[in-house]
């Protein structure tokens, strides 16, 4: 099975910068040797990360907006070349994917693969919000670093302390502000701004 990498963690333009660096033109070294003209994968591969960074911004951005009913998160499949929409509703999704060319003519949407998910960002995001406000607010037996959507949105992913991960306290305490949502727990570290405070990370 194709193993999924959330476009959170995935930088499709760092990508593009260097292959396109890789691929550019180049200064003669002094010998006046012509430069070696670039592999035509390289070209493909740069032009495939673009295609794929425009048309996960064409999506977030309708799903953030008028699709949060529907819409829970993105995914990217390299190996395949595409970007993976999951929702709660199949015909929704398909309107959010033609909401997107609509906005974003350029855009291929070839490249999407609508995948069933289990909530929208309409029911996972205010569980966040209350996870967050709990954890800034200290009323939590343990501390919670971060609390985000799994990549296949089909729940919620907590970073709390390593005695936290264990705390049957702390799980009952957040499955009151999750309700049917289901939280899994990590060990993890404080996520600080730059004035050293530590921050629950707020929803994408």
């Amino acid at each position: 099975m194709t193993r999924l990498r959330p476009l959170l963690c995935w930088s499709a333009a760092a990508l593009t910068a260097g292959l396109l660096c890789a691929c550019g033109s180049s200064t003669g070294s002094g010998s006046g040797a012509a430069a070696v003209p670039a592999a035509p994968t390289a070209t493909a591969d740069a032009l495939t990360a673009t295609a794929l960074q425009d048309l996960e911004s064409a999506l977030g951005e309708q799903g953030r907006g008028g699709f949060k009913d529907t819409f829970g998160a993105l995914g990217l499949d390299s190996s395949a070349g595409r970007v993976v929409l999951f929702a709660t509703d199949e015909s929704r999704a398909r309107e959010l994917v033609a909401a997107a060319a609509r906005a974003h003519p350029g855009i291929d949407t070839r490249r999407a693969e609508i995948r069933r998910s289990v909530y929208s960002r309409a029911v996972i995001d205010p569980v966040i919000r209350r996870i967050g406000e709990a954890a800034r607010g200290t009323t939590l037996p343990f501390p919670v670093y971060t609390a985000a959507i799994t990549a296949d949105a089909s729940g919620i992913t907590v970073t709390t302390s390593k005695e936290g991960t264990t705390s049957a306290a702390l799980r009952e305490a957040v499955a009151k502000l999750a309700g049917s949502v289901p939280v899994s727990y990590q060990q993890g570290d404080p996520v600080r701004n730059l004035d050293a405070t530590a921050q629950v990370a707020p929803p994408p």
